[in-house]
């Protein structure tokens, strides 16, 4: 999620920034083999990178500033095995792009690692992670940092990270019983999840165990009080009169002064020039096009009756999940962010959402740890 301003900053501030594997730059060579490259110099020559000698989770504790409060998240990095969508075990809830997904590709063939994380999420009405936490903290007051699993620390800015292994069998077993029959809902890398099981497909002769059918995740609970979600408002250039066609057509309209926008409680406002209206879709509108799943989310209703028929009419279509930015950014639909619940909801319900409909805030940062599928 960076912009190319912001990796030429990450390239220049270290030869070892962890962008230069994750994204590398384009160039006069293959920039995976280059990506590839890299990371078996820092692993094998450079020591940058290290090998864990004996299998491990990580507990990530996410210190964060959000509206001015310190916020904390709290997740468990493993091998998540790989299962088709169809069993239920591990589901999707958003729909994909193919282009991402095979950059992604290229990059695991040439690295044989998974670079960053899938982001899921499970329900975790036993309280695994909350005993987690209890009990790191437990250890370390008596133990004290270097003997209770620390692995790495830092500040940066206003962010804080801590990460803990946990190697202990006990604790291991404990975890992986927790999570064996847990439900996996993705909440970001679907791309690095549908490419684990493309080059999964490349290895199809590989056995139970094999590394290829597990793939990096990073899990979190669905009720973790650092779990946030935004929405992404779709900003609307040209094709204004089929827009206000496409209002008055299917919804009600009323105006609202900005500072009663709060989280968009109406669900879709349209913001243009300074003046904002909520909409209501009208009861007599026609919803049997959508999924039943769909039908009460303000994001699939605005890509249907709002944006599709815009962008139809010729208009350009972008994406911010920042309210401030949309709303200076043209024709703005911004629309109330998707809690928890309702991705659980829908994905339950065998769907996926629109594209870009959630943006979940902080992402998981790439770098902390890596997986080789590499024995």
């Amino acid at each position: 999620m960076i912009d190319e301003s912001e990796r030429e900053r990450l390239y220049a501030r270290s030869p070892h920034n962890f962008v230069r594997i994750e994204f590398p730059k384009d160039g006069p060579d293959d920039k995976y083999a280059r990506a590839a490259k890299d990371l078996a110099d820092w692993t094998n020559r450079d020591h940058i990178l290290s090998r864990d000698g004996r299998d491990s989770f990580y507990v990530h504790y996410y210190g964060f500033e959000l509206a001015g409060r310190q916020v904390m998240r709290r997740g468990i990095f493993g091998a998540l095995r790989l299962y088709p969508q169809n069993e239920g075990s591990v589901l999707p809830h958003e729909l994909t792009f193919p282009k991402a997904k095979a950059d992604r590709l290229e990059l695991l063939r040439a690295t044989h690692a998974n670079t960053s994380p899938v982001f899921g999420m499970f329900a975790d009405e036993d309280g695994l992670m909350g005993s987690l936490g209890r009990a790191a903290t437990h250890e370390r007051a008596i133990r004290g940092d270097a003997a209770s699993g620390l692995a790495a620390e830092a500040t940066i800015g206003t962010e804080r990270h801590v990460l803990e292994r946990v190697e202990d069998s006990v604790t291991v077993e404990r975890i992986t019983s927790a999570l064996r029959d847990q439900r996996v809902y993705i909440a970001d890398g679907h791309h690095r999840y549908e490419t684990a099981f493309n080059y999964l497909a490349e290895h199809s002769g590989v056995g139970p165990s094999a590394p290829e059918r597990y793939t990096l995740a990073f899990l979190c609970a669905l009720d973790d009080p650092g779990l946030r979600i935004f929405a992404t408002h779709r900003i609307v250039q040209g094709a204004d009169e089929a827009l206000e066609s496409a209002i008055a057509r299917s919804f009600d309209a009323a105006p609202i002064d900005r500072g009663a926008l709060g989280d968009i409680q109406p669900g879709i406002v349209v913001a243009r020039g300074g003046m904002f209206r909520a909409l209501a879709l009208r009861p007599s509108v026609d919803l049997s096009a959508l999924p039943a799943a769909w039908r009460t989310l303000p994001v699939a209703i605005a890509e249907e009756f709002l944006v599709k028929p815009a962008r139809d009419a010729g208009a350009e279509i972008a994406y911010e999940h920042d309210t401030e930015r949309a709303i200076a950014g043209g024709t703005a639909i911004l629309i109330r962010a998707v809690d928890p619940p309702t991705l659980q909801r829908v994905a339950d319900a065998g769907e996926k959402m629109p594209q870009k409909t959630t943006y979940f805030y902080p992402k998981v940062p790439s770098g902390l740890v890596l997986r080789t599928l590499d024995p």
